[in-house]
């Protein structure tokens, strides 16, 4: 008996739940070269982000930003474009972390660039653009650093719609196409091998850390397809294949070989993480009505914390949340970001980590992008102006975080849609601001039945926030307790109450604010 324990103990020690970067040789040596942040789509970033909504520049990208921007040498950024132009050209952008063009590509077509870009080792960009249904324009572009064109494929006249161009430690690129996987060198963009595999639908490849193994999904959203995660060795040989329904956001690939996305059987829906032998690890299950969005992916942080967007479809409780899980599956914190159509809580993309572990999303109907803390605490939002978010930040060395957004295919006319948010830009005056106590007024307002109360604390001290009717009636108690410097938010739900005007005040040591809302039925 003994001996089995012991077993059994040094095989869960050999899955360290620690994470590290992973280097890839045929990457760029930079701080975001693709559009998940590395080679296993984990999201995660070797940098700290800011912790505050300080925007320090807004550049007009006219045709939309759907993926990216990714950071190359010298910390310029590189993105494609969203929306058609009514020309027979579209563009491809080299930007500097000032905000600054440096350079701007056309492409050989007026439709867009619907493949988030890869930056090599050398420094050349490859990126997808769509072409025409009459085969002319578009395929896989790689650029020369200087904004000269490297190679054009042809081929790949529809393009690669898929959040980036997988690029193999043998520096050669992984084109995922139906019911074929082409494999192109390089330096020319020639095809030196093409292998019959399931057909992949558009889905993103992803690599084992050793760069031997790929992981993608077979089938299609919205079709009777099969539904599969499959892995692959490099010359096409299936290794494994498990049946189970999932969506179209990307695979993660932890430190260890593990995979995690979602997915969902008869019984309920699920974040899997399956070990990399194919079996099943464990199955994390989302709550009654909770459902993954067809595009969301989790991110990994740096201790092994698996954090995912959901959401929730049930007529005025309609909610969007961040998950925080452990390593092993259990339950770390969930919050809530807001309702899920008044507020715009709808996640529809990747969700990002920094180095000490805070969470990045985005609102896929344009409303607010969040940052939270490693404890779940809500730390801002900023107002993205209307535009959607279907992508994955960037976040630079400097800890400059750049965010990138659209609105439809066909708007033309984009404007402060790509992003740059750092602390440190901030001015005197802002970071004296940021450094008091503030209430803020509460959103949504008027509100049904929930609304979101957050406010700023500058120290620890003794904290209380209560809600008050118009004749001066408390009618609830949020907080009540000592708590630390920081940003927070409470969510007050008024099912119970009629409609009318309220007040909520917050008591902070001697700082004492109040302000009014409104429960509009």
């Amino acid at each position: 008996m003994k001996t089995i324990v012991i077993s059994l103990l040094f095989i869960g020690l050999a899955y360290s739940q620690q994470q590290q970067h992973i280097p890839w040789p045929s990457f760029a040596d930079s701080p975001w070269p693709t559009t998940r942040g590395d080679a296993q789509a984990t999201g995660r970033s070797q940098y700290i982000g800011p912790r505050t909504p300080n925007v320090i520049w807004r550049k007009d990208m006219p045709f939309g930003i759907i993926h990216g921007p990714v950071i190359g040498y010298n910390d310029d950024l590189f993105v494609g474009t969203r929306a058609i132009s009514p020309s027979e050209k579209n563009y491809f952008y080299s930007i500097n972390k000032n905000g600054n063009d440096v350079w701007t590509f056309q492409t050989e077509g007026g439709r867009p660039n619907l493949a988030g870009a890869t930056i090599a080792k050398d420094g050349t960009i490859f990126f997808s653009s769509l072409g025409y249904l009459n085969l002319t324009g578009g395929g896989i572009y790689a650029i020369n650093p200087d904004g000269t064109l490297k190679w054009r494929n042809e081929k790949f006249v529809y393009g690669a719609i898929t959040r980036f161009i997988a690029v193999g430690k043998d520096s050669n690129l992984y084109l995922p196409w139906f019911d074929t996987l082409y494999i192109l060198e390089e330096q020319y963009g020639n095809i030196i091998d093409s292998l019959p595999v399931p057909d992949f639908g558009n889905h993103e490849i992803v690599f084992s850390t050793g760069g031997d193994t790929i992981y993608y999904f077979e089938g299609r959203i919205g079709t009777q397809d099969p539904r599969k995660l499959h892995a692959l060795s490099l010359n096409g040989e299936l290794l494994w294949s498990v049946e189970v329904f999932h969506n179209y956001g990307t695979p993660l690939v932890d430190n260890n070989n593990r995979i995690y996305f979602f997915g969902h059987d008869a019984a309920g829906i699920y974040l899997y993480s399956f070990n990399p032998d194919g079996n099943i690890n464990w199955k994390y299950q989302l709550d009654d009505h909770e459902f993954y969005e067809n595009y969301s992916s989790p991110t990994i942080d740096i201790n092994g914390n698996i954090i995912f967007p959901s959401s929730l479809y049930l007529s005025n409780k309609d909610s969007g949340y961040i998950t925080s899980i452990d390593y092993n599956g259990n339950l770390n914190w969930k919050t809530t970001l807001g309702h899920y159509w008044n507020d715009g809580a709808f996640i529809n993309s990747g969700l990002v980590s920094d180095a000490e572990g805070k969470i990045y999303c985005g609102s896929t109907f344009g409303t607010y992008f969040w940052c939270l803390d490693s404890n779940g605490e809500i730390l801002w939002k900023l107002d993205l102006e209307g535009y959607e978010y279907d992508t994955s930040p960037a976040i630079n060395s400097d800890g400059t975080l750049f965010i990138g957004t659209h609105l439809s295919i066909t708007y033309q006319f984009h404007e402060r849609n790509l992003i740059a948010v750092s602390d440190e830009g901030m001015s005197v005056d802002d970071k004296e601001q940021e450094m008091t106590f503030r209430l803020y007024q509460n959103y949504p307002n008027p509100f049904n039945p929930a609304t979101h109360i957050d406010f700023v604390l500058m120290e620890r001290t003794n904290v209380i926030v209560k809600v008050f009717n118009a004749l001066g009636q408390e009618v609830k108690t949020l907080v009540n307790e000592e708590m630390i410097p920081g940003y927070y938010s409470r969510i007050f739900n008024g099912k119970d109450l009629p409609s009318g005007v309220y007040f909520y005040r917050l008591n902070a040591g001697s700082y004492s604010e109040t302000k009014k809302m409104i429960l509009l039925r």
